[in-house]
């Protein structure tokens, strides 16, 4: 998270459990879910949260918050996400990106997207590891 985030949405925040550390540490969340059962548990573990039902980014107003957490998709789908709501991913003054797969696919489009990967992570979880971008700025050409 870049410092001094004051709001973000989690977008696909499952159980909550990263869109509740995020409101613990100060920042306003809003928590999405894109299937109706998801988001009623979703609901259900973290009510005191904004939790809203919908695909994407599609369920905010641009510059509703500063930034977007997308963890645990494919590459491939969060570019697709990015590119279907251009007004509020142009809102949006960074993205913490956290692939599946398909990771260098990503960062090509971001690259050719005119967003600027600030920093690249790799995160270790038990076998598996994970790519993790703080992104910002689509820059207009």
């Amino acid at each position: 998270m870049p410092a001094g985030a004051a709001s973000a949405v989690d977008v696909g925040a499952g159980d909550g459990h990263l869109a509740r550390h995020l409101a613990a540490r100060g920042l306003r969340v809003v928590a999405t879910e894109r299937r109706p059962a998801s988001f009623e548990r979703l609901r259900a573990a973290v009510p005191q949260l904004d939790c809203r039902l919908g695909d994407g980014l599609g369920v905010l107003r641009p510059g509703e918050v500063q930034g977007a957490v997308v963890a645990g998709m494919g590459g491939h789908k969060i570019a697709r996400m990015l590119e279907g709501s251009p007004e509020v991913t142009r809102s949006l003054g960074w993205l913490v990106l956290q692939p599946q797969q398909h990771a260098a696919e990503l960062e090509a489009w971001l690259r050719e997207a005119r967003y600027t990967v600030r920093t690249r992570h790799t995160a270790a979880q038990g076998r598996y590891s994970y790519t993790v971008l703080l992104v910002t700025g689509h820059e207009r050409p």
